[in-house]
């Protein structure tokens, strides 16, 4: 067997799933070279070709494509490998990291904690507000045990555990203009209106993340000031279904609706973790209260 075939077929199957060399090479945060250099240690391991070549590398071929479920299974396994290696060299952690998306909700993280807290007294946990705009690399950098996020797609080398879905829109404070006119409102409606908009840190590009629907936009990285300020309708945002379940039942918050379903958009919410770094026994029983409080199955995969 080639020494770095688990290495070949992870960029084999990047290839295939992301559609070209380079997307693979930036989804695995490896030179194309690297990732040029697997597929032909791979086809030549084979003996033939699995991916077309020119302009159609990464279409396969018939071999390729006979194999691929295969070539899957084999890193899923090896990544599964790498994972229990690590979880049974850590033992018994006694302090969790967590990054938790701004969007996730925060009641039914409250009672999951309390819960677990109760389980698990001498655990010590970290949290730590993120957003899908550095998410994904803040996890992969190796100090958080999981993250907590809702989510339009999984990157490939992360896995996930289903936990529920949640759909995004638009509101605003119920003394806001916007209220007033008749649902569901045009685009062009927001485009004036002041939109308030979290942004995890300063060197964020704000026109290259997430979604801007208006030509007034104040950034703010933190979740509770942006409730205040859109409560006192400074602006409007938007926000997942129960962020402001307690200001929409008292009356002082307004959910909006858009003819453009861009405005609706459904995530999945997901605990999620590097494909090589499953979270140890403590991280794992954490997710498990999250997903009871969540009505989500038992278990990480």
């Amino acid at each position: 067997m080639h020494p770095n075939l688990v290495d070949h077929l992870i960029a084999f199957c990047a290839v295939v799933d992301q559609g070209s060399l380079t997307a693979a090479a930036r989804e695995l945060r490896r030179p194309i070279s690297s990732i040029s250099y697997s597929l032909a240690q791979l086809e030549g391991h084979c003996g033939f070709a699995l991916l077309g070549r020119g302009t159609n590398r990464s279409e396969l071929t018939a071999q390729g494509r006979a194999l691929l479920a295969e070539a899957r299974a084999v890193v899923e396994r090896a990544r599964g490998f790498s994972s229990h290696v690590t979880s049974l060299r850590r033992g018994q952690e006694t302090r969790l990291r967590l990054l938790v998306d701004v969007l996730f909700p925060r009641a039914d993280l409250v009672r999951a904690l309390a819960e677990f807290s109760a389980r698990h007294p001498q655990a010590h946990i970290q949290f730590f507000n993120s957003s899908l705009a550095t998410l994904w690399d803040d996890l992969r950098q190796g100090d958080i045990d999981f993250a907590l996020t809702l989510a339009a797609a999984i990157p490939s080398d992360i896995s996930a555990r289903h936990l529920g879905s949640e759909t995004l829109g638009p509101v605003c404070a119920a003394t806001h203009r916007l209220t007033r006119l008749p649902q569901p409102l045009p685009m062009r409606a927001f485009d004036r209106e002041r939109q308030i908009y979290y942004v995890g840190a300063p060197q964020t590009d704000m026109e290259r993340v997430g979604r801007l629907f208006s030509t007034d936009v104040w950034s703010v990285n933190d979740v509770e000031s942006i409730k205040s300020m859109v409560t006192a309708g400074l602006g409007w945002c938007f926000s997942a279904t129960r962020t402001f379940e307690a200001e929409i039942r008292r009356g002082d918050v307004v959910p909006l609706t858009c003819e453009d379903m861009q405005f609706h958009p459904v995530r999945t919410i997901v605990a999620a973790w590097p494909a090589h770094r499953r979270p140890g026994p403590l991280g794992r029983a954490l997710a498990d209260c999250i997903g009871q409080v969540m009505g989500a199955p038992i278990g990480m995969a």
